[in-house]
């Protein structure tokens, strides 16, 4: 199917994700400097969330830098905050006039984060909290069992007891977002690597081995086809 014709299908997922992988793997295999994937991946990352808009899906997420990440080498992470840095500012320009919320997910309080990055999401988020259209959910800083942890103590100190799902999910980054149905890990690596463990409890996952640089249009349909194919019977018998 092309991808024009996959436009408002309702079998696509409401709710997708992006583990973005391979941006290094991406440069050295052409003999450039990791700085220049994470380049190639930042692009291909605006590209993706474009293609991922027109489709008419309502929420799409993003892993693009863990609370393990900070273990990488200095330039390298410095390189990634210039990056964030300058994603917030197109964001900023590009959607504060569409219909589209930016939730970001993951500490924004760290003191790691550059002021600029933690300044301008806060504000960003601020911004655009009201908006009811798509929303683009970028997990900056981000671990999923620190999300959980940080919804415990939450509640906790809100002195709430025999609370249920509902009221735990609150207190999550994701709190206004819809199910997460489908996620996609580029590069081939079979592994969930702290990401969104709660919310991804009856997600599908989709693992192609096409680095994230390199994954087009094209490689996006054939995930999303092989999505719309599966029988998501949620603990039931359905067919």
């Amino acid at each position: 199917m092309k991808f024009e014709k996959l436009k408002n299908n309702p079998k696509l997922p409401k709710h997708i994700a992006f583990i973005i992988d391979g941006n290094g793997r991406w440069a050295k295999h052409r003999g450039l400097p990791r700085s220049f994937g994470h380049k190639a991946g930042f692009d291909n990352l605006k590209k993706q969330t474009d293609y991922v808009e027109q489709l008419g899906i309502k929420n799409l997420s993003l892993y693009c830098f863990s609370k393990e990440n900070w273990n990488r080498p200095k330039d390298e992470v410095d390189y990634l905050m210039k990056l964030f840095d300058q994603m917030l500012d197109e964001y900023k320009q590009r959607y504060l006039t569409k219909d589209v919320r930016i939730v970001i997910s993951g500490d924004m309080d760290d003191q790691r984060l550059p002021e600029t990055v933690r300044k301008k999401a806060k504000e960003l988020m601020e911004l655009t909290k009201n908006k009811s259209g798509f929303i683009i959910n970028p997990c900056i800083n981000y671990g999923g069992r620190q999300e959980i942890i940080k919804a415990v103590n939450e509640i906790i100190k809100e002195n709430k007891k025999d609370i249920d799902e509902n009221e735990f999910e609150k207190h999550l980054y994701t709190k206004d977002l819809l199910p997460l149905d489908f996620i996609i890990r580029t590069s081939g690596e079979l592994r969930t690597s702290n990401f969104l463990p709660w919310q991804s409890t009856y997600s599908e996952w989709y693992f192609p081995k096409i680095l994230w640089p390199s994954f087009s249009k094209k490689d996006l349909v054939k995930a999303l086809m092989s999505y719309m194919k599966r029988n998501r019977r949620f603990g039931a018998i359905k067919g």
